[in-house]
C-alpha cells in the first residue's frame, strides 16, 4: 500500500529550505563546539566550584550525577548537557541532508514517471 504526498511548492524550494536547515545545523555545531571548549577550559581550571559546604553536594549529587546522554550512554550531567547540545546541531545538519536528498530523489522519480507515462501514451 502506498502513501501519497502532496507537495504544494516546487522540489527546488524544499531543497533550498533543507539546505538552509543544514547550514543552520552546521553553524549551530560550530558555535556549540566553541562554547563547549570554553566550558571545558573553565572547568579544567579547577576553580569553577570552590569546595565548600554548599558547592560540594551540588557538584557531587547534581553536576556530576550519572545521566543518560544523547548517544545512549551514561555520563556525568555536565557532560551530557554539552554532548546533547552538539548532538542537536549534528542532527539538524543530518535532517537538512536527508530532506534535500529525498527531494532530489522525489523530483527525479516524478520526472521519470511522467516521461514513462508520456511514452506509454504515444
Amino acid at each position: 500500500m502506498s502513501n501519497y504526498i502532496e507537495i504544494t511548492s516546487t522540489p527546488g524550494e524544499i531543497i533550498s529550505i533543507a539546505n538552509g536547515i543544514r547550514s543552520k545545523g552546521m553553524e549551530l555545531t560550530a558555535q556549540l563546539k566553541g562554547i563547549k571548549s570554553a566550558i571545558d577550559e573553565h572547568e579544567g581550571r579547577g576553580d569553577t566550584f570552590p569546595s565548600d559546604q554548599f558547592t560540594d553536594p551540588f557538584v557531587n549529587d547534581n553536576y556530576h550525577m550519572a545521566v543518560p546522554a544523547a548517544n545512549d550512554t551514561t555520563v556525568p550531567a555536565n557532560q551530557a548537557v554539552k554532548e546533547s547540545a552538539l548532538y542537536c546541531g549534528t542532527k539538524l545538519t543530518a535532517i537538512g541532508d536527508f530532506v534535500a536528498t529525498a527531494m532530489v530523489n522525489y523530483d527525479a522519480t516524478d520526472q521519470q514517471g511522467g516521461a514513462d507515462i508520456g511514452n506509454a501514451v504515444t
